[in-house]
């Protein structure tokens, strides 16, 4: 991979890892967090595309015990 290709990965992921890391303490709710994700530069190496958004912030909901 190149290194403009993984700067970009990397930016990527770091970006949604703050937005995720953001609607987890309660700056943003869900329609926030995917509103900001689904802005987010080169969101498509790291496999996040407006069909399986919801699904991302899902997971992470579960997997950090955000669900009743």
């Amino acid at each position: 991979m190149s290194k403009v290709k993984q700067w970009a990965w990397d930016t990527a992921e770091k970006a949604v890892d703050k937005i995720l890391d953001d609607f987890k303490s309660g700056k943003y709710n869900s329609t926030v967090a995917k509103n900001k994700i689904s802005m987010v530069d080169n969101l498509e190496l790291v496999g996040i595309d407006e069909f399986n958004i919801d699904e991302v912030i899902d997971d992470f909901k579960v997997k950090n015990g955000m669900v009743a």
